[in-house]
């Protein structure tokens, strides 16, 4: 009697894992993605059940759910209070709030670091030690060391997605240009000002839609004595109203020269010598101040909810410098944090990690990989930042605007990640069941841009079933 009853348990159980792959083929059916071309798994990690599993063990281009293994690394080789430096350093002697030697500002990666925080840093130089610089102000980015910089991931080489990572940035390296229409004139605001920036407007008006508005700008760059043009030559729509991107065409070196200069002065001080970078370590100094970023349990969010590439970045190199010194390459970052997850009993043997946003052709992991990564993150100490870092579905990040109609709007929290002939999602869904689920979807497709509807249709079906 007993061996009859586990013998229905199993067939209904049979019966249920048919009809939940039934229903799950037939949503991927609508899909016109080719069957070699895209992977999926499902998993209850309440139950431990795998409910669906798809070419699960073929390695994909994830894009930018690479940066899921970034945080989570970070997370736990770092910890969520760890914050990135700025150290302003002197040599020489002070006297009087004159400086009789150099003044060094030495960068540890921090990529948040922003036009009004480094307006803070010098104020408060000023105010308490320095006006006038008797000598030079170097820019010490020893902490990374000189990095090669990658390829761009498109033809779009000055947009912020595209930034490489230093030891010392400000504002990403980026110009905030901000268009908006007045009576049929259009406007263009940037933000910070640098002196060494032109703007010519020849942007006509349209009025065809706000459709891919970044992609009809249309501008051109060039660079002579130091001074950089940028001339806006497309068109800008009517119903776009008021944007804003972030363009970085201006060389790292040069803006930060240039925002500190400015700043310096703006605040009355003075100098007498140059500006210069280095990559070596610069001793026998003292310190005068250091500026402390917001801890990593914050910054992830940045990371995760919008997809911060540079940001990512600089991470999965900080990891490997806090614990190594100097890396040689993003690569050599890439697999410290392999072997470092590995001794952590995370197994990701499918991975290739070119940088930390996943921002590369070369990069490759499985979903069955990011699957248990999932899952062990779920079980980590850190679970409550990383899952807070997630863009919850219909909320916020980017899922904002998706899936507001759907049942599972709020009770899911995924990284999404695309580029071109790449889409991925990834991350959790706390289902009706009250029960939690691991989601992984990647297509790399020509028409993997076309597989959002069905990654919704299949979230909502793990929501309610």
């Amino acid at each position: 009697m007993r061996i009859l009853f586990l013998v229905c348990i199993l067939w209904i159980n049979t019966i249920f894992a048919d009809t939940d792959i039934d229903a799950i083929n037939k949503i991927i059916n609508h899909s016109e993605l080719s069957k070699s071309n895209y992977s999926l798994y499902i998993k209850n990690i309440s139950k431990q059940n795998k409910i669906y599993s798809y070419n699960e063990q073929k390695g994909f281009n994830p894009a930018s759910l690479m940066k899921l293994v970034t945080t989570y690394a970070g997370l736990q080789f770092l910890g969520p209070h760890y914050q990135w430096k700025t150290e302003v350093l002197y040599t020489g002697t002070i006297k009087n709030k004159h400086l009789y030697g150099d003044l060094i500002i030495k960068g540890y990666g921090d990529p948040t670091l922003t036009y009004a925080d480094l307006s803070e840093i010098i104020e408060k130089v000023q105010l308490g030690s320095i006006q006038y610089i008797h000598g030079n102000i170097i820019i010490d980015e020893s902490f990374f060391g000189e990095l090669q910089n990658q390829d761009f991931i498109d033809d779009k080489k000055y947009r912020a997605y595209n930034v490489n990572p230093k030891s010392f940035l400000v504002n990403k390296n980026t110009i905030n240009f901000s268009f908006s229409i007045n009576s049929e004139k259009i406007n263009i605001q940037t933000f910070p000002d640098v002196k060494t920036l032109k703007v010519i407007n020849y942007l006509k008006v349209t009025n065809q839609g706000c459709n891919e508005w970044k992609d009809n700008l249309g501008y051109e760059v060039e660079t002579k004595s130091n001074v950089t043009k940028i001339q806006f030559n497309g068109s800008f729509d009517k119903a776009c109203e008021n944007k804003d991107i972030d363009l970085s065409i201006i060389s790292p070196n040069q803006l930060s020269k240039v925002l500190i200069e400015t700043l310096w002065k703006l605040h009355g001080g003075i100098i007498d010598g140059e500006f210069k970078n280095t990559y070596q370590n610069i001793t026998d100094t003292h310190k005068l101040y250091e500026h402390q970023s917001k801890p990593l349990s914050l910054v992830v969010r940045d990371i995760n909810k919008y997809s911060q590439n540079l940001i990512a970045r600089n991470l999965l190199l900080t990891i490997l410098v806090e614990n190594h010194g100097n890396p040689i390459s993003e690569n050599e970052a890439g697999r410290f944090t392999k072997e470092f997850l590995i001794r952590e009993k995370v197994r990701l043997d499918s991975i290739e990690m070119v940088n930390g946003a996943g921002l590369s052709r070369n990069t490759k992991v499985n979903t069955e990989d990011l699957s248990l990564l999932l899952e062990k993150a779920y079980n980590s100490l850190y679970m409550p930042e990383f899952i807070s870092s997630l863009s919850n579905m219909g909320i916020d990040g980017t899922l904002k605007n998706r899936g507001k109609n759907l049942s599972v709007a709020k009770h899911a929290y995924f990284k999404t990640g695309s580029i071109q002939n790449v889409s991925a999602i990834a991350g959790y869904i706390f289902d009706k069941n009250n029960d939690v689920k691991v989601f992984v979807f990647i297509a790399n497709d020509p028409k993997a841009s076309e597989s959002s509807k069905i990654q919704d249709e299949l979230i909502e079906w793990s929501y309610l079933n």
